[in-house]
């Protein structure tokens, strides 16, 4: 007899006897690309329908302009579409934020951002783009996506962009691919640069090609060199568990995430790696 788990719910009918209903969960492939196709599609999916509203968001700009109540209302339907957007911004021609949404972060209309090299791009070059990962004001590591925005005679008006958080996203979505599995995931940008770890530690934010924190595992750098590089493959390194114990084989397979076939294209790669259940907790083991 083979046992399948099984989602239940029971209510109280009297003292006597409960009513109840249930159904048998699907059981979860053990082949860790199975999940990290999903991880993997469903990433891209939601970064789609980022840019698809604000591909729409961009064409209500053109008619109404980029400041004001109207532009105001198109932000908040902008930053409320998606659980994942923290806000909706216009940008100025001179790189100044023209509106924000939502009221919280108001004070910021009126800075100057033109500064910032990936605000420099988007306005020199003027068309969709999606940012590296960059310290952004509202306090946390984030990405954003940008269209230009141009009215009717197509004049450039402006840039409207939605920010998010991309730790968060890749945490959402890695939890849904992975549940009921024995695998953990993580993700890098192009540079190397941990965005995401699902094991608790310290370590996003750092370099896996340049941190000293990783020296002692040159299987592990040079796996992340060919994740950079190859847009999707499988490999293995050698870890030592630093509390001691015998040495052990790891494999991983990844795939890459991104945004692409856009008018003008663009691309944010990062690079996801899904690992056995053995590898829970290495980038905490390997924090300093």
């Amino acid at each position: 007899m083979t046992l399948e788990p099984k989602m239940s719910y029971v209510a109280p009918v009297d003292d006597t006897w409960w009513l109840g209903a249930g159904i048998y969960l699907s059981r979860p492939s053990p082949d860790p690309s199975v999940a990290l196709v999903q991880f993997t599609t469903d990433v891209n999916a939601t970064l789609a329908e980022m840019d698809r509203n604000l591909s729409s968001a961009a064409t209500d700009l053109g008619r109404t302009g980029i400041a004001g109540s109207a532009a105001n209302a198109t932000l908040a339907r902008l930053a409320a579409s998606s659980p994942h957007a923290e806000d909706a911004v216009t940008i100025s021609p001179e790189g100044r934020i023209a509106a924000v949404m939502p009221e919280k972060y108001w004070a910021a209309v009126g800075a100057n951002v033109g500064n910032e090299s990936h605000n420099q791009q988007a306005l020199r070059e003027r068309r969709p783009l999606m940012t590296s990962v960059f310290p952004a004001a509202e306090g946390f590591d984030a990405v954003s996506i940008r269209r230009p925005v141009t009215n009717d005679t197509e004049a450039f008006l402006g840039l409207v962009s939605i920010l998010f958080e991309p730790s968060l996203l890749l945490a959402d979505h890695a939890d849904r691919a992975l549940m009921g599995t024995n695998f953990t995931a993580w993700a890098i940008d192009t540079d190397g640069l941990l965005i995401y770890d699902r094991d608790p530690g310290d370590l996003v934010g750092r370099n896996l090609n340049t941190d000293p924190v990783f020296a002692d595992y040159p299987e592990l750098v040079a796996l992340a060199k060919r994740m950079v590089v190859d847009p999707a493959g499988s490999g293995t390194y050698i870890f030592t568990p630093t509390g001691g114990g015998p040495t052990v084989r790891k494999e991983a397979v990844w795939a890459t995430a991104g945004l692409t076939g856009l008018s003008g294209g663009f691309w944010w790669p990062k690079r996801s790696d899904c690992l056995p259940d053995e590898d829970y907790g290495i980038f905490h083991r390997l924090s300093t």
